[in-house]
């Protein structure tokens, strides 16, 4: 059987699956959630891989050559000529591969600044954004950077060029700006996971940015996914702790306590990292660590805060009862919080009056206070207006609930 052959079988047993001639229609309509979503998963796994594409011999060179390049969309409409919707899409792929990489960083660019928001979600830009990051990875570098509605196509735009040479990823990722670091991150992520020894070698000159954060936080993910229950994570703290004194290590060890059966209260090292977390991060892993084991931090509270909201749902005289036990300590404020949020909706008056027993420093009285009354507004709106004209608030605290001053 000639490849030929086994290439255009090979696309016709996927091609039922997906509505291509939608996906090549001259003129283009709104994609609903559902299909951009199945469009996205198409693109990250092409029935035929860019490099098999490329060297496919077509069956009409000169009818290739033929082909309008002044837009991928013309491109796409002058291969629908081609036959069926296999043969289609296979002629499509060939002639993609047949541009030069500034023909299709420009293809790619003039496509990106149009106002079709889903455009990039297409298959056909898709492959060319792919077949353009293989064969000159800075220019898709530099398309993506440059060209903000592909910022969500980041993994095709540069995840070849990771893979294909992350030392040259890392160097050029590092010269970004923050912003655009965190966004490289998600890919220096899930390179990291893949192959956390080779970050080692990156890490250097990444420890203090973001995308050397997530680098060997996606490091760490990808030695616990390899991990089961009970197994010894020794080897995983030891690789934390080789990374450079900094920002990327304290990530590493943070990461940790997502080990499967980790006892963070054993290792220091790691509830030393979680303690040093911003509130924002403290989130990712508050369902992981018992507060008991952390140092005072913005980690220790929510976590504290999680598990009496958690307790308040299921017995709420339990959970009272356990916050009662923790008055006159430093944890007393987050437990109220967790327990006021999670009584809000079913007793808002009562949610009000503990949020009120909250010390005014730090932001626990508040928080518990909006989430409190926010609900007592949605169920009870009269009453809530009289409770909110009586009650000893603050008046930075009557103004963040009314919108007024008294």
């Amino acid at each position: 059987m000639s490849p030929r052959l086994l290439l255009l079988l090979s696309v016709a047993s996927t091609a039922l699956g997906f509505q291509l001639s939608g996906v090549f229609a001259r003129t283009q309509l709104p994609v609903p959630p559902a299909v951009i979503q199945a469009d996205s998963t198409i693109a990250e796994s092409p029935a035929i891989p860019v490099a098999a594409a490329s060297k496919a011999a077509p069956r009409h060179a000169q009818d290739l050559g033929a082909i309008p390049k002044g837009s991928l969309r013309e491109m796409a409409a002058a291969c629908e000529k081609a036959g069926s919707p296999a043969e289609t899409r296979l002629a499509l792929m060939e002639a993609i591969s047949l541009l030069k990489p500034d023909e299709l960083q420009a293809m790619l660019a003039k496509e990106t600044s149009g106002t079709d928001f889903y455009r990039s979600s297409r298959f056909d830009f898709q492959f060319a954004a792919k077949r353009l990051s293989e064969v000159a990875p800075e220019k898709a570098a530099a398309l993506w950077l440059n060209a903000r509605a592909t910022h969500f196509n980041i993994d095709v735009l540069l995840g070849p060029w990771a893979k294909k040479d992350p030392q040259a990823f890392a160097s050029w990722s590092a010269g970004l700006a923050p912003d655009a670091q965190r966004a490289v991150g998600q890919t220096m992520a899930k390179t990291a996971a893949e192959q956390p020894e080779q970050f080692l070698g990156l890490v250097p000159q990444l420890a203090q940015s973001p995308a050397g954060i997530l680098g060997a936080r996606g490091a760490i993910s990808g030695l616990i996914a390899k991990a089961g229950k009970g197994d010894d994570p020794a080897s995983a703290i030891a690789y934390a702790q080789a990374l450079p004194v900094g920002p990327a290590r304290s990530a590493a060890l943070a990461e940790l306590a997502r080990w499967p059966g980790l006892d963070v209260a054993a290792h220091p090292e790691v509830a030393a990292a979680l303690a040093q977390l911003s509130p924002s991060e403290a989130r990712r892993y508050v369902q992981q660590v018992n507060p008991e084991a952390l140092p005072p931090s913005a980690l220790r509270e929510s976590a504290y805060a999680n598990q009496l909201a958690k307790a308040a749902q299921k017995d709420p005289q339990a959970a009272a009862k356990k916050v009662d036990a923790l008055s006159n300590t430093a944890d007393y404020p987050a437990a109220v919080r967790g327990f006021v949020e999670a009584t809000a909706a079913k007793d808002p008056a009562a949610a009000v009056e503990w949020a009120l027993t909250i010390g005014v420093t730090g932001a626990q009285r508040s928080a518990a206070l909006e989430k409190a009354a926010t609900e007592y507004f949605r169920l009870k709106p009269a009453d809530a207006r009289k409770w909110v004209e009586k009650a000893a608030l603050t008046p930075e605290e009557y103004q963040m609930l009314t919108g007024r001053t008294r």
